[in-house]
């Protein structure tokens, strides 16, 4: 095995970590949600996550979230930053990077624009974490 140049985990370990992950989110009454923040932490949108949240690959260990729709109406103007996952009491127990585009990115928020529009649509396209 060549020495690693970054961190690096086991399949089984990804698996099990993400499965505590999601079942962190989804643990509460309710569905989870990300929040879209801009750089100075303005909350722009909210985007409900299904329940449950994501699925766990069982080979890979990556997280797939589930979205259960957009944001119908934006809360404010401003360029998207990050999204905030948070669990149905709106703690948040991760916060993703945003990038615009159509293809799914490992470890980013993956939205159709970046540019928020208050009472605008904003839609996720992906997110996935592993």
């Amino acid at each position: 095995m060549a020495v690693p140049s970054v961190h690096t985990y086991s399949a089984a370990a990804l698996v099990a970590a993400h499965t505590a992950f999601r079942d962190l989110v989804d643990a509460g009454t309710a569905a989870g949600s990300i929040k879209i923040r801009d750089s100075a932490d303005v909350l722009l949108a909210q985007i409900p996550l299904s329940d449950p949240c994501g699925s766990v690959n069982g080979a890979t260990g990556q997280l797939t979230f589930s979205i259960a729709g957009r944001d119908e109406s934006a809360a404010a103007n401003g360029t998207a930053a990050y999204g905030e996952f948070c669990d149905s009491t709106g703690a948040v127990h991760l916060a993703l990077p945003a990038q615009q585009g159509t293809a799914t990115v490992a470890g980013k928020l993956v939205l159709n624009t970046l540019t928020v529009v208050a009472g605008g649509p904003v839609e996720v396209f992906s997110a996935t974490v592993g």
